[in-house]
């Protein structure tokens, strides 16, 4: 095996200092770009009772970090959401593997949930209320509802798409079932799974929000609809606007967590 210079080691590691300070400046510039803009906006073009300006959204948002009221609605949103992915993910493992190995089952089957997939959150709701009542329960129900077929989904075509070659390699050296679904199967199908989770996390967060828009008493889903009916416009930008925020930590969070377990995949391509 060939030894890596030291000046290529630390030339890599400027080159990838760069990339990630570029990556924050443009950020930084959307978003700045994006707030001049609603500044230009609102009031000129636009009237306020329509688009507020960031100022007002922000005092809006001031005030309620200085009477504790907006990490109520956050915690109220978040734990049920956290909740709920936690099953949904269990069980959209569990299915998914077991439906991708069963192959005739899993043909049988995976139609009838698509199917379930296609029914919009919001029409299952009254049922939810039958099944589980009004409160956390709900929320929990919705948000496993909203998130379970995207993991689903992707654990199933995932461990499908798995190569042959490796799982081969594997029971010639006498791994067991076992080594195969734990060191081929899963590890192969993670891309997959990082994938889902990128998008069933905020899916729900979006399906606690329904469940509090329609029938709760705290939380963000709440808070939105209270301020929208009082047509308070900084009120309603600021829920949103916290939702957006909570998404992009959520997503830089979950980043954090999957990048060095996909690092092999990353190598796989060079």
């Amino acid at each position: 095996m060939k030894n890596i210079s030291p000046n290529i080691l630390s030339a890599k590691k400027a080159t990838s200092r760069k990339v990630g300070w570029g990556l924050i400046a443009g950020r930084l510039g959307v978003l700045l770009g994006c707030a001049g803009l609603w500044q230009l906006l609102a009031g000129n073009f636009i009237p306020e009772f329509y688009l507020p300006t960031p100022k007002q959204v922000l005092s809006e948002l001031t005030l309620w970090v200085k009477d504790g009221s907006l990490f109520l609605h956050i915690g109220a949103t978040l734990v049920p959401a956290v909740k709920g992915f936690v099953i949904a993910t269990i069980a959209a493992i569990l299915l998914g593997y077991a439906l991708a190995m069963a192959k005739f089952a899993g043909k049988v089957i995976e139609p009838f949930i698509a199917a379930l997939y296609g029914i919009p959150i919001v029409a299952l709701v009254p049922l939810m209320i039958l099944w589980v009542g009004i409160g956390d329960e709900l929320a929990v129900a919705v948000a496993v509802l909203a998130s379970f077929f995207l993991m689903f989904f992707n654990v199933y075509f995932g461990i499908r798409d798995v190569s042959q070659a490796l799982i081969d390699q594997v029971m010639i050296a006498g791994g067991s079932r076992w080594d195969i679904a734990m060191r081929v199967r899963m590890p192969s199908a993670f891309i997959w799974v990082v994938a889902g989770m990128k998008v069933a996390v905020p899916h729900s967060i979006v399906g606690v929000v329904v469940a509090e828009f329609l029938t709760g008493h705290r939380g963000l889903g709440f808070l939105l609809s209270s301020n929208a009916a009082q047509f308070n416009a900084p009120g309603t930008y600021a829920a949103v606007a916290t939702l957006a925020i909570i998404s992009f930590l959520l997503d830089r969070l979950l980043f954090l967590l999957t990048s060095r377990a996909l690092m092999w995949k990353e190598a796989s391509k060079r």
